[in-house]
């Protein structure tokens, strides 16, 4: 079918093997096309029968987690002062400020969920934050994370056009009106999508791998999800009246909070850099910093200059967002060898195919599927696989570490994701001579959960008999 990458084979298995025999053993399948051969491992999946709106549930829990998770703090930063810049206004304004930050943030879903329907329709890889691969999306994040930067500095104000701009001026919104709330409801959903959360992988997950209807239906649920704590708000307003009043102070929360913004821009110019290079990253990120420049201009007095300053700043921030299509995309460093990081452990690079032939020489491999961009993974890589414990087991002879970088689009990656119903990461899983299919393990990692994992492959690794 076109536009589809999926076929399906039905085969009838002896009637010994019964399907925990296949699912734990799993199967070589081997393609013959004249005199062209492929061959390959697979584990033969099984529907689950979650019922539907179990998966709404779970997408729901899974989008009010993300306000807790490392991604969504800086956003945080905006809502904080966005709250206590309506401390003591009236009712009306404040629910109506808070509605339009959930509008924001349901527009923004509604259209992620646009764009993962007409990629998967192109028959092209789709899944949960793989916008981050892409050096534009960064270079536009870092842009726009800037931009909100200068404007919790005061260097320019929201406004809303024509009559919209006139209304919410006699309605007494102001510079925090109905605009930025709305800006910051749909920044807070760019900013989620690199972590991943308890409950989002399933909901995704089974969206993604799900029609049009499944994934407009999970996407808005994760979207009321997110949005929870401005829906909250908008039904009670008045719990703003037991907020602190402005005063001097705000000043100093204002100053930490612009860097809690820079900081994050910085951290995606990182990213940035492990991409196109270190040098196109620096020519972005001066691009980006002379259009904040330019528009600091505009509040030094007698300057001709920032009479320049909006058309100069936009056609700063617009090269700095089209520069990355002129950049040749770098090689990761994992795709050429075995490579040791700080904690001493050695990361082969990701080799699905020799994964079979190591199980069955008795060795136990543990596979990170991973990206730069990706936060909970690296929050799972200092929390969890770095620690002594765990770092000490991975090092064992007996244990193979492999790595799966997706900072960049990767196909195989995207397979071998979507094989295992994950259309998002972090992804781990355990494979041993007990289970060489696999043991997953949950997004968050703990080391329980890996002890278990590593225990359930092979109960004699030395990870399990040093317990």
């Amino acid at each position: 079918m076109r536009g589809s990458n999926q076929a399906v084979l039905t085969v009838t298995a002896p009637a010994h093997l019964d399907v925990a025999a296949l699912t734990a053993e799993g199967l070589t399948v081997t393609l013959v096309d004249d005199q062209t051969a492929f061959e390959t491992h697979i584990i033969p999946g099984q529907k689950t029968g979650t019922p539907f709106w179990t998966i709404l549930g779970l997408a729901l829990l899974g989008g009010l987690i993300l306000n807790l998770m490392p991604c969504v703090l800086p956003v945080l930063s905006l809502k904080l002062m966005s709250v206590l810049g309506k401390s003591g206004k009236g009712l009306r304004e404040v629910r109506l400020g808070f509605l339009a930050a959930s509008a924001g943030i349901l527009a923004s879903f509604m259209v992620l969920a646009a764009l993962a329907i007409g990629v998967k329709q192109a028959g092209m890889s789709v899944g949960w934050g793989i916008q981050f691969q892409q050096p534009v999306f960064l270079a536009l994040m870092i842009a726009l994370l800037t931009l909100f930067a200068c404007n919790m500095a005061g260097l320019f104000d929201f406004r809303l056009p024509g009559t919209i701009g006139d209304r919410a001026a006699t309605a007494g919104n102001g510079r925090d009106g109905l605009l930025r709330d709305f800006l910051t409801g749909a920044f807070a959903t760019l900013l989620a999508t690199p972590c991943s959360a308890p409950f989002l992988g399933t909901a995704v997950g089974f969206a993604l791998s799900g029609g049009t209807v499944e994934i407009l239906s999970v996407f808005a649920a994760l979207a009321v999800g997110l949005a929870a704590p401005y829906l909250a708000i908008a039904l009670f307003p008045a719990v703003i009246r037991f907020l602190p009043r402005p005063g001097p102070w705000m000043g100093y929360l204002r100053i930490i909070l612009i860097l809690a913004l820079v900081g994050t821009a910085v951290w995606l110019a990182t990213v940035l850099a492990a991409t196109v290079g270190l040098e196109n990253a620096v020519a972005v990120a001066a691009l980006v910093a002379l259009a904040a420049a330019a528009l600091a201009t505009r509040k030094i007095e007698g300057s001709r200059l920032g009479r320049f300053a909006w058309p100069l700043s936009g056609l700063l921030a617009i090269a700095a967002v089209a520069a990355p299509l002129t950049f040749h995309e770098t090689a990761r460093p994992s795709v050429a060898g075995a490579a040791s990081d700080a904690s001493g452990i050695v990361w082969r690079p990701f080799d699905e195919a020799a994964i079979p032939g190591l199980v069955r020489e008795g060795k136990t491999i543990f596979v990170d599927v991973t990206a730069d961009w990706c936060v909970t993974c690296q929050w799972n890589k200092k929390a969890v696989v770095e620690s002594a414990e765990i770092a000490g087991w991975l090092t064992g002879p007996n244990v193979v570490a492999m790595k799966a970088d997706w900072t960049q689009p990767d196909a195989a990656i995207a397979d071998y994701l979507a094989r295992h119903g994950r259309y998002g990461i972090p992804f781990n899983i355990v494979y041993g001579p007990e289970a060489p299919a696999g043991v997953a393990l949950p997004e968050l990692l703990t080391a329980a959960a890996v002890r278990q994992a590593a225990r359930t492959a092979d109960p004699e690794t030395e990870f399990a008999a040093a317990e």
